[in-house]
């Protein structure tokens, strides 16, 4: 009871540590995605299944892995107590981490451990780095375990009794776990079918006749077939929008289980590559390998517990045989399988204690194996959560504090990692890594933004000096053509817009302070404004309201006939500003490319950018609505096209109607056919 009481006092202190800071310790890729969900669950009200993950670019719903149950759980309790929602997902965790403690409690007296002796179990348990660790972390693997160790003894009840109302405990238990995180589910399926093949062998040989057998099979077939069927719909609904996607097709179901877990992979687990992962993630998650490993080997020759050791103890290579990739390389997948290590290990300290003439071995065991898993802990886990810091960069700081609020970013050379767009607050093109080159990928996606205000691109390491992807994307945003700044392997280029706002405050101390490196010799010309001639304003009556005052355009202008009507030749780049009403509500621009500049399969245009911005007097701008007309490649981009947008002047106010090029301008015959602000 004593060493129960001291490893519960170890736990609640590793878990309390650094509670409230903002930092993510511990593969904080995987959490700021998580972390994401939330905040556009709360940020939209959205509590709907399909949900935004803006990390992967438009449409924002495409990266649909889970049902977000654990986010829905973080943003009520936040909403309901006012706590940020990293300390409410952090209490969420902890809160589902003790209740699966219950279920282990319960599922080791249906072995048959005394109450007393349980304690052992659950003292190594709560001392068991990876359940410290990652038992605070904003991810739903609590939940999920949670939801399969209460199925697990459910399973077990109904096995023994075929009781309806634990049968609905375990469908309910197994739904949650299926639906919050399937390879958890998965996972705590062999043991249960274990169990039942055990039951059903058991009643084979007492001959109780074939209904029995059937009973039998009803009812734990009964168990999961609910928490297997919503899992498949969820699979059918959600695989389809992934896989439509331009770059979260590698997260479908199938593509999951093959490629990204390696799904019982025999070139993986015959990879020596793979197995040093494994015993590196054992010191780091749970404690020493040697003394893990030799303690189980004990065990088989301990006849009272060598049952129990070689079955709970295999299902933990089980699980990593399961998904060898998954545990290879992310150590908190651990937290799905841990507990059986653990438990086996407990099993050889009880057989020890159970016994006169070795319980002193037994006690002096548990304390050994008590002071390994603090090791392991103090040596890597706690010194990340350790780390006094909120979050995030001073890149990400600036791209919050400095960018339009509903802007877009794009990044690459992070893969998928969500940390940039979760901490600068915004909705994020992540250029998967590998996909950088790959111009059908970028154009598509790229176009996919069309109707988005791109604010910055943030190039991290190799992918700075890829200058094809810097000419793409550079020329696609109308961004500064070198960086406006710089922080550690991170070069960041930002809306010419925004460019010149933005460099007069990262000349301040705060950001030098930071390590923010900014391009003073950064040439950010400003827009070329001449009156626009009589000859524009008179033939544009009544199709440009209000008159505008002044123009830009590169190519020359002038009033056409085009199918029947005049229309305004504004190829880019152009560009037109008028003062919009006092009372103005609504813009309305249409617009269209002639036929000619997409009539030839060897000389085409590769499509043009429309923007509408409000420009301040102060030179701050604001993007309200934007389209790309590709017409080539998109046969809905032919014709004439409507620009619209609510609008609510402000003082002193300008709208600039902006024609860019989307590539190239070669072949970019553009037009306005009217414009109306009213």
């Amino acid at each position: 009871m004593i060493l129960f009481v001291v490893a519960l006092g170890y736990n609640v202190w590793g878990l309390s540590h650094h509670f409230t800071m903002g930092f993510m310790a511990g593969h904080e890729f995987r959490q700021s995605q998580t972390a994401l969900i939330a905040r556009y669950i709360d940020q939209e009200n959205n509590f709907g299944l399909l949900y935004e993950v803006p990390v992967l670019g438009k449409p924002w719903v495409a990266l649909l892995l889970e049902v977000p149950v654990y986010q829905w759980s973080v943003v009520g309790l936040s909403r309901l107590t006012g706590w940020e929602h990293v300390v409410a997902a952090r209490a969420v965790s902890v809160t589902c981490f003790y209740v699966m403690l219950g279920g282990v409690w319960l599922l080791l007296g249906r072995l048959g451990v005394p109450r007393l002796k349980r304690l052992v179990f659950l003292g190594l348990i709560l001392a068991t780095p990876v359940y410290v660790f990652y038992s605070r972390a904003f991810l739903m693997d609590a939940m999920a375990l949670m939801g399969s160790v209460w199925w697990l003894y459910a399973f077990v009840r109904v096995m023994q009794e075929r009781d309806w109302r634990w049968l609905a405990v375990a469908v309910v238990a197994g739904s949650l776990s299926a639906l919050i995180k399937g390879a958890v589910y998965a996972v705590w399926l062999v043991p249960g079918a274990a169990y039942g093949a055990w039951v059903l062998w058991g009643e084979y040989r007492a001959k109780l006749g074939w209904k029995r057998l059937v009973q039998t099979v009803c009812w734990g077939l009964g168990t999961v077939v609910v928490a297997l069927g919503l899992l498949k719909l969820w699979l059918d609904y959600t695989d389809p929008i992934k896989a439509a996607h331009a770059s979260a097709w590698i997260f479908t179901s199938k593509n999951l289980s093959l490629g990204n877990w390696g799904m019982f992979s025999a070139e993986a687990l015959l990879s020596g590559t793979v197995w040093r992962h494994f015993l590196q993630c054992w010191e780091q998650a749970i404690m020493s390998r040697w003394l893990l490993g030799g303690v189980l080997l004990a065990g088989l020759f301990l006849r009272s517990v060598r049952g129990p050791v070689l079955g709970i103890g295999g299902m933990f290579f089980v699980a990593q045989f399961m998904m060898p990739y998954a545990f290879a390389y992310q150590d908190y997948y651990y937290y799905i399988c841990a507990v059986f290590a653990v438990v086996a290990a407990g099993y050889v300290v009880t057989g020890l204690l159970e016994r006169p003439q070795t319980a002193w071995a037994g006690l002096a065991l548990w304390v050994v194996l008590f002071a390994a898993q603090v090791q392991a802990y103090r040596l890597d886990y706690y010194r990340q959560q350790s780390a006094v810091m909120d979050g995030g960069s001073p890149v990400t700081a600036a791209l919050r504090e400095l960018t339009p609020k509903n802007s877009v970013i794009v990044v690459a050379g992070a893969d998928w990692a969500a940390m940039t767009p979760l901490y600068a607050e915004r909705r994020a093109l992540m250029v998967r890594n590998g996909l950088e080159n790959d111009r059908d990928y970028l154009r598509r996606a790229f176009y996919e933004l069309g109707d988005e205000e791109v604010s910055a691109v943030v190039l991290v390491g190799a992918v700075r000096d890829n200058q094809n992807l810097i000419r793409l994307v550079t020329e696609r945003f109308e961004l500064t053509p070198d960086p406006l700044f710089w922080w550690r392997n991170e070069a960041v280029y930002v809306s010419h817009h925004q460019a010149m706002r933005m460099r007069a405050t990262l000349n301040g101390e705060r950001w030098a302070t930071l390590g923010l490196q900014v391009n003073e010799e950064l040439d950010i010309p400003g827009p070329v404004r001449t009156p626009v001639s009589q000859e524009l304003i008179q033939g544009g009556q009544h199709l440009l309201v209000p008159v505008p005052f002044e123009g830009y355009f590169e190519h020359g202008s002038g009033w056409v006939e085009h199918e029947g009507r005049k229309v305004l030749l504004m190829n880019p780049n152009a560009d037109l500003w008028l003062r919009p009403p006092s009372g103005a509500r609504r813009i309305e621009w249409r617009v269209g490319i002639m036929p000619g500049a997409y009539a030839r399969e060897d000389a085409h245009t590769d499509g043009v950018r429309f923007v509408v911005m409000a420009e301040a007097e102060d030179g701050a701008s604001r993007v309200l609505c934007q389209r790309v007309l590709e017409p080539w490649g998109r046969a809905e981009d032919r014709g004439e096209a409507l620009l619209a947008a609510e609008y609510e002047p402000r003082p002193g106010e300008t709208l600039r109607f902006c024609v860019r090029p989307w590539g190239n301008a070669a072949y970019d015959w553009s037009y306005t056919a009217s414009i109306k602000v009213e």
